[in-house]
């Protein structure tokens, strides 16, 4: 999910895409032919073939977490060179494969040359159950997302890192519809049709959320906007919307089946880490300061430019706002930064005559003027805080708490995941026998 320039790359990273890929979806994968209407949306799969026929498709053993995941051939344009690497394929070198139109390749090309001239396939790469089919479009558009990553590299390294994140991407897909697989089975067969349609809406609602939110930070009024600014980057709107709303609806699985498991952390739990883990809870000396900085050189004498130093001082003593004086006044930078001073750390105020001061000061504290060999500085310290150990207070119980749930949600989820490797099934369509 990256964009054609920093900013667009940072905004894109920042509202949902990496999110999609990496929050907590490591439970797996699974794509139901749900996908919204898209020029470019997966196909279904074909149906099974009946008992004592061929089959379509050959089936492949449930792939052992951790170990590579084999993505067989399938029908493109052109072969690729016999024996080379193929990059954005997590394929064996040797293997025979062609290339899929919108799949990276060796040369860095940018996304938007891919979309020009890279011929729009569907091709279908995996199938988990009966018909949950996963795309090698979905893939790569996982692969693009870390476009910032990528282009930091080049030749062999950028061809290892594209399989790298492409075999990782495709084993979180995966792993997220055999979740979603099982959410389907238990819940039908427990005849909870409607909680299976509350949590498609809950996932619908927060993926609506999320769109409106990067429509805003990026300035796009309409969906064909926004779809229009991701597909210069190589993503899709459809592509994106499917990722966020699966990838919801299988955390609110996991968390539905550790909430049956009553497991909750208690308080006893919260103070043992705490005590454990002391470093984590150490706060240094940081404070938060306003500051005006009067230029000599821009006073046809010091003493005049200490007198209007002094002028400002003592309109802040009187209550008026430092910070809006620093604006008015200021001759450094502070007033570009809204009255606030350089620096939060020891060793990094600036300028360093002011530091002692600084650090003297107590919160609301205003100094007098602070001569200087460029001019005289007025400062003021608005927050504080001191070195220590942060207190056991509500603030921090609720930090463990949210760390110690978390742990808990993702080795329950590995351990699902894990067993659903083990009794469910994976197609690879085209495979040899």
């Amino acid at each position: 999910m990256e964009a054609a320039n920093p900013l667009c790359r940072l905004l894109l990273l920042a509202f949902g895409l990496a999110a999609v890929i990496g929050c907590r979806s490591d439970a797996g994968a699974k794509a139901r032919g749900q996908m919204p209407q898209d020029p470019l949306a997966p196909v279904a799969p074909p149906p099974m073939p009946p008992p004592g026929t061929p089959a379509t498709f050959t089936p492949i053993a449930p792939l052992t977490p951790g170990a590579p995941v084999p993505v067989q051939p399938v029908q493109g344009t052109a072969p690729a060179t016999a024996g080379a690497a193929v990059p954005g394929s997590p394929v064996p070198a040797s293997a025979k494969v062609v290339n899929t139109g919108y799949a990276p390749t060796p040369k860095a090309i940018s996304p938007a040359e891919l979309l020009k001239n890279g011929t729009p396939r569907v091709k279908v790469i995996a199938i988990v159950g009966r018909d949950n089919v996963i795309t090698d479009q979905e893939v790569i558009e996982s692969v693009w997302q870390h476009n910032e990553e990528l282009i930091r590299l080049e030749g062999h390294a950028r061809e290892a890192k594209q399989k790298e994140l492409y075999t990782d991407a495709l084993r979180k897909t995966i792993e997220r519809e055999l979740v979603l697989d099982e959410m389907y089975a238990k819940l039908k067969k427990a005849n909870k049709m409607q909680l299976i349609e509350e949590i498609k809406e809950s996932a619908v609602q927060a993926a609506d959320r999320q769109i409106r939110e990067m429509k805003k930070k990026i300035g796009c009024k309409t969906d064909e906007e926004l779809n229009t600014w991701l597909r210069v980057q190589g993503l899709t709107l459809a592509v994106f919307r499917r990722q966020f709303e699966r990838t919801m609806m299988s955390q609110q699985y996991i968390g539905s089946m550790l909430k049956e498991k009553g497991r909750k952390v208690g308080l006893a739990e919260i103070r043992d880490y705490y005590d454990r883990h002391p470093e984590e809870f150490r706060s240094p000396d940081r404070v938060w300061w306003q500051h005006v900085f009067v230029s000599a050189a821009k006073h046809p004498t010091a003493r005049a430019a200490y007198d209007h130093a002094e002028a400002i001082r003592q309109r802040a003593a009187a209550g008026t706002d430092l910070g809006a004086l620093s604006k008015q006044f200021d001759d450094g930078v502070a007033g570009k930064q809204h009255g606030f001073g350089v620096g939060e750390s020891r060793g990094e105020i600036l300028p360093a005559d002011v530091e002692p001061t600084v650090w003297a000061l107590k919160p609301g504290g205003l100094s007098g003027v602070i001569q200087t060999p460029t001019g005289f500085h007025v400062v003021k310290v608005v927050e504080r805080d001191y070195a220590g150990v942060t207190p056991f207070d509500a603030k921090v119980q609720s930090k463990i708490r949210d760390k110690l749930n978390d742990a808990i949600y993702d080795a329950e989820a590995k351990k699902m995941v894990d067993e659903l490797w083990r009794k469910g099934v994976v197609w690879f369509p085209n495979a040899e026998e």
